[in-house]
């Protein structure tokens, strides 16, 4: 047997945040479409816990089990957690409610950090350690951003969305590739003043290169995905990656517009919410490609066979 997705949930419980509130340090809604293809955004209170936004995503998938016993593992995906002990990914797990026989675990590849944990969760249940591997992504940029810097303030966003992963006989193996470069970690970055740091042009080349890349060699690969998700970094950079796989003929999900830039939770923030408008049929087989700070790189193609109405 080979693993895949099974359930999809997602969590978005922040304020609507719209670009007139930009408008303080002079941006205007034009401006920001126009660079960024983003009309609004979701940025959570400053005092939520992440664990609690986390689990908020986890806990449908868990309740919909017969028995929460067969997750076997849980990987918590974060750029944006600041308390380094305990980790995340064990509170996550008890507010969720899975039992304490769980391999948690948290995991950061910045942007690229759901296609890292997709990859690791899938591994997991394909080598047999687990019946069932939860994979959740759970950001708050904006706590990372200045909220006063014209180039990041506006892009970035808060979310959370999970996957349940599980071994079944219909799907057909996964297929990945990944890849980093420690000597570009000066492209993205936090500031020792706060804020996050971006080197804008070659950001935008390199994601665009990396991602069509990325996709290129999923495809190269049969089974071939039927839908295309790549990280939502920004609206010309989808637009990019859209351009140069269009050749590949699949859907390709563009859903910037009022989600922007969750980091590593915009892949399965879009998948679940192309899912939940039924805008995607409820099997098929996903091919989610990512770029970020590190910088890091990569793809998966997977099964995929979830129940209707999965986002929240």
């Amino acid at each position: 047997m080979s693993a895949g997705i099974v359930d999809v949930a997602a969590a978005k419980s922040g304020r609507t945040v719209t670009n007139d509130d930009f408008a303080p340090i002079g941006l205007t809604d034009e401006w920001i479409r126009r660079r960024s293809g983003i009309a609004s955004r979701s940025w959570l209170p400053d005092g939520t816990p992440l664990a609690e936004v986390a689990a908020e995503a986890c806990a449908p998938i868990v309740t919909r089990l017969d028995d929460p016993a067969t997750v076997g593992a849980l990987v918590v995906v974060s750029t944006s957690v600041r308390q380094r002990v305990p980790g995340i990914a064990q509170k996550v797990a008890r507010l969720a409610g899975l039992g304490p026989a769980v391999l948690a675990l948290d995991m950061n590849a910045a942007c690229c950090g759901f296609v890292y944990g997709l990859v690791a969760g899938l591994s997991l249940c394909e080598a047999g350690q687990s019946r069932s591997v939860l994979v959740c992504s759970v950001e708050a940029m904006s706590r990372l951003v200045d909220r006063t810097d014209r180039q990041t303030a506006c892009i970035f966003a808060d979310g959370s969305a999970a996957v349940l992963l599980q071994d079944r006989a219909e799907f057909a193996g996964f297929r990945q590739i990944a890849g980093c470069d420690g000597s570009r970690e000066a492209l993205m970055r936090e500031t020792e003043a706060g804020g996050i740091h971006l080197d804008g042009m070659q950001v935008y080349d390199r994601a665009v290169r990396r991602m069509s890349e990325s996709a290129q060699f999923l495809f190269d690969r049969a089974p071939a995905p039927t839908v295309l998700v790549g990280h939502q970094a920004n609206g010309r950079i989808l637009e990019q990656v859209r351009d140069f796989t269009a050749h590949l003929g699949v859907p390709f999900v563009n859903r910037i517009e009022h989600s922007g830039n969750t980091s590593s939770a915009s892949i399965p923030l879009a998948f679940a919410e192309e899912l939940d408008a039924g805008s995607l049929p409820a099997a098929g087989r996903l091919g989610a490609v990512a770029y970020g700070a590190g910088e890091a790189w990569g793809g998966v193609a997977v099964d995929y066979r979830v129940p209707g109405g999965t986002a929240h």
